[in-house]
This record gives C-alpha cells, sequence and structure tokens, in this order.
C-alpha cells in the first residue's frame, strides 16, 4: 500500500461517511476524522457524547464506546486496504473510567499488524 493509495482510501471513506443516513448509528455520534498517518497506520476520530448515549448512572453506555471504536477501527481499514466491507472479528474494551455526555471523545487507533485478510489493532 502506498502512500497515495492510504490517502485516497481514507479520502472515499470521508466522503462515503458524509454520505451516510441520518438514522445511521455514525451520523448520531458524529464521528469526524481529524488526522491520520500513513507512516504509524494511524487514525484518530472525535466523537460527541449526546444525551442519547447515556445510561442509567448518568455516563456514556459502554456499547456506544464500542462502537466509536467499531468505527474507528473500520475506517482505518479503509484506509489500509481498498474494501467496501470490513468486519470485525473480534473486539475488546476495557472502560478505565466513565465519560460524562456532552463530552467530545477522541479515539486513536494504530495498526499492530495489517495483512491482506486478518488486520489487528490497537485504539485508545
Amino acid at each position: 500500500m502506498s502512500r497515495e493509495s492510504f490517502k485516497r482510501n481514507i479520502e472515499r471513506r470521508m466522503e462515503a461517511l458524509d454520505q451516510i443516513r441520518e438514522n445511521s448509528i455514525f451520523h448520531e455520534l458524529k464521528g469526524k476524522i481529524i488526522d491520520y498517518d500513513y507512516d504509524k497506520k494511524s487514525i484518530t476520530m472525535t466523537y460527541e457524547a449526546t444525551p442519547f448515549h447515556e445510561n442509567v448512572f448518568g455516563i456514556v453506555f459502554g456499547g456506544s464506546l464500542a462502537g466509536m471504536f467499531d468505527i474507528t477501527f473500520g475506517t482505518l481499514t479503509a484506509g489500509l486496504g481498498d474494501y467496501s466491507v470490513a468486519p470485525t472479528v473480534q473486539i475488546s474494551t476495557t472502560f478505565l473510567k466513565g465519560i460524562p455526555t456532552g463530552s467530545t471523545i477522541k479515539i486513536c487507533a494504530e495498526a499492530v499488524s495489517a495483512g491482506k485478510t486478518i488486520m489487528n489493532f490497537m485504539g485508545k
């Protein structure tokens, strides 16, 4: 994968995400790509923690956070390969502290390994 292909794939993904219909989870999360790096094989995205994502404890629901990671990983996958569909095989999340609604959540993902059929990412 070349630097140009990576950039082109990320830009194509950004355009596709902008076209997603209003009732999609991505639209609801208000996700945005704020940075990507070919050399590090990484991407940073932000999301808004709206009241829609609040759980009974007054913090962001863990499923919404897992979704944010999943979308970020999928976007990085799209950058690293010419994939129109890239299903998540496994995702594991460790929650260290609650995130209050109204926050902007920044997810940074980096490829640990990127093969042709399986990619492993780490996100924070």
